[in-house]
């Protein structure tokens, strides 16, 4: 189960928006979601599959700002 999880969410995560001047991902859309259910059903629950994509894109979009912060103060230190 877990990776039928992650693998749909590599699948889903290809079809992210990024938004803004700094290219920040968006977050899933639940449309996303469905496609990809439509075309490779499962046998999860959707509730739990939509919280497992959920849960997983939450915690990639924080790590991207963290490193993204990280990266901010390392060019603002050099001026």
């Amino acid at each position: 189960m877990v990776a039928e999880i992650l693998e749909a969410y590599g699948h889903i995560g290809r079809s992210r928006q990024y938004v803004g001047m700094m290219g920040a991902p968006a977050p899933i859309a639940p449309a996303a979601i469905a496609e990809y259910l439509d075309r490779y059903p499962s046998v999860i629950c959707r509730e739990e599959f939509d919280a497992a994509i959920f849960a997983l894109d939450d915690e990639f979009r924080r790590r991207w700002d963290e490193q993204n912060q990280k990266e901010g103060e390392k060019v603002r230190s050099k001026k």
